[in-house]
Protein backbone atom coordinates (compact mmCIF):
# COMPACT_ATOMS: atom_id res chain seq x y z
CA UNK A 1 0.00 0.00 0.00
CA UNK A 2 1.44 3.38 -0.99
CA UNK A 3 1.32 6.15 1.55
CA UNK A 4 3.00 9.39 2.45
CA UNK A 5 5.34 9.10 5.42
CA UNK A 6 3.95 12.33 6.85
CA UNK A 7 0.39 10.95 6.84
CA UNK A 8 0.75 7.19 7.29
CA UNK A 9 0.69 5.86 10.83
CA UNK A 10 3.14 3.02 11.35
CA UNK A 11 1.73 0.32 13.62
CA UNK A 12 3.76 -0.29 16.75
CA UNK A 13 4.63 -3.62 18.24
CA UNK A 14 6.22 -5.31 15.26
CA UNK A 15 8.51 -4.88 12.32
CA UNK A 16 7.54 -2.56 9.47
CA UNK A 17 8.56 -2.86 5.85
CA UNK A 18 9.27 0.29 3.86
CA UNK A 19 9.69 -0.22 0.12
CA UNK A 20 10.23 2.00 -2.91
CA UNK A 21 7.25 2.97 -5.06
CA UNK A 22 5.98 -0.11 -6.88
CA UNK A 23 6.39 -0.58 -10.63
CA UNK A 24 9.17 2.00 -10.92
CA UNK A 25 12.87 1.54 -11.66
CA UNK A 26 14.86 1.67 -8.42
CA UNK A 27 17.96 3.83 -8.61
CA UNK A 28 19.18 3.02 -5.10
CA UNK A 29 17.55 1.98 -1.83
CA UNK A 30 14.19 3.83 -1.76
CA UNK A 31 15.05 6.24 -4.59
CA UNK A 32 13.13 5.59 -7.81
CA UNK A 33 13.49 7.09 -11.27
CA UNK A 34 10.62 9.58 -11.61
CA UNK A 35 11.60 10.70 -15.13
CA UNK A 36 8.72 8.97 -16.92
CA UNK A 37 6.19 10.18 -14.32
CA UNK A 38 7.29 13.81 -14.68
CA UNK A 39 7.43 13.62 -18.48
CA UNK A 40 3.87 12.28 -18.59
CA UNK A 41 2.73 14.97 -16.17
CA UNK A 42 4.31 17.69 -18.29
CA UNK A 43 2.79 16.27 -21.51
CA UNK A 44 -0.76 16.99 -20.34
CA UNK A 45 0.15 20.62 -19.50
CA UNK A 46 -1.41 20.56 -16.02
CA UNK A 47 -1.35 24.28 -15.39
CA UNK A 48 -3.89 27.03 -15.60
CA UNK A 49 -4.15 28.91 -18.87
CA UNK A 50 -5.79 32.25 -19.45
CA UNK A 51 -8.65 32.51 -21.92
CA UNK A 52 -7.51 36.01 -22.82
CA UNK A 53 -3.98 37.42 -22.98
CA UNK A 54 -2.80 39.54 -20.04
CA UNK A 55 -3.55 43.26 -20.45
CA UNK A 56 0.15 44.12 -20.67
CA UNK A 57 2.34 41.33 -22.13
CA UNK A 58 5.27 40.41 -19.90
CA UNK A 59 3.83 42.18 -16.86
CA UNK A 60 2.45 40.62 -13.72
CA UNK A 61 -1.30 40.10 -13.77
CA UNK A 62 -2.86 40.44 -10.30
CA UNK A 63 -5.30 37.75 -9.27
CA UNK A 64 -8.48 38.64 -7.41
CA UNK A 65 -9.36 36.88 -4.16
CA UNK A 66 -12.41 35.43 -5.91
CA UNK A 67 -10.30 33.96 -8.73
CA UNK A 68 -7.80 32.59 -6.21
CA UNK A 69 -10.62 30.89 -4.28
CA UNK A 70 -11.63 29.02 -7.47
CA UNK A 71 -8.30 27.16 -7.32
CA UNK A 72 -8.96 25.51 -3.97
CA UNK A 73 -8.81 21.76 -4.40
CA UNK A 74 -7.00 21.96 -7.75
CA UNK A 75 -3.36 22.37 -6.76
CA UNK A 76 -2.75 20.17 -3.73
CA UNK A 77 -0.88 17.47 -5.65
CA UNK A 78 2.71 17.14 -4.40
CA UNK A 79 3.80 14.98 -7.37
CA UNK A 80 4.70 11.99 -5.18
CA UNK A 81 3.33 9.42 -7.69
CA UNK A 82 1.56 7.41 -4.97
CA UNK A 83 -1.70 7.53 -6.93
CA UNK A 84 -0.18 6.55 -10.27
CA UNK A 85 1.91 3.70 -8.93
CA UNK A 86 -1.12 2.30 -7.06
CA UNK A 87 -3.22 2.15 -10.22
CA UNK A 88 -3.45 -1.10 -12.25
CA UNK A 89 -3.76 0.97 -15.45
CA UNK A 90 -0.29 2.33 -14.72
CA UNK A 91 1.07 -1.17 -14.00
CA UNK A 92 -0.21 -2.53 -17.31
CA UNK A 93 0.75 0.41 -19.51
CA UNK A 94 3.20 2.75 -17.74
CA UNK A 95 4.43 4.43 -20.92
CA UNK A 96 0.94 5.57 -21.97
CA UNK A 97 -0.81 6.11 -18.64
CA UNK A 98 -1.27 9.83 -17.91
CA UNK A 99 -2.84 9.65 -14.48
Amino acid sequence: CNGLACLTKIPSGGPSMITPLPHMFVIKDLVVDMTNFYNQYKSIEPWLKRKTPPPVPGKEYPQSKEDRKKLDGMYECILCACCSTSCPSYWWNPEAYLG
